[in-house]
């Protein structure tokens, strides 16, 4: 993994497309945490299938092939922590296949552990 914070213009991506949903979201997270997710993952393998940044109180998750947004995921600050409070969803089925609103709201916590905490999947 890089140990430069991924930023928008370290990959070719395209926005989220206007065919989207919001879902709802509820997980606090510590600033420590934060600090690791606020870094963004930058693939280096073809098998590392996300590109993910951090702006403006919120995180994105770009296919890294495609460069398709697939998630926007929204954060609220609580003292020290903070909430994800919600993500907004690609729902072109020319980019992303997947039309289940609750597999996506367990995915999004499964990407952050995987790939940003390097916990277990």
């Amino acid at each position: 993994m890089s140990t430069k914070p991924a930023d928008p213009t370290d990959w070719d991506t395209q926005p989220l497309p206007a065919e989207c949903t919001t879902i709802a979201l509820d997980r606090l997270f510590s600033s420590d945490e934060m600090h690791r997710i606020r870094a963004g993952f930058i693939p280096e393998w073809m098998e590392e299938k996300w590109f993910v940044y951090w702006q403006d109180d919120t995180l994105y998750f770009h296919r890294s092939w495609t460069g398709y947004c697939i998630y926007v995921v929204r954060f609220v600050r609580e003292g020290e922590a903070w909430r994800m409070v919600r993500a907004e969803v690609n729902r072109d089925y020319r980019q992303y296949q997947m039309e289940d609103d609750e597999e996506d709201a367990k995915l999004i916590p499964d990407l952050i552990d995987g790939l940003l905490l390097e916990r277990e999947w």
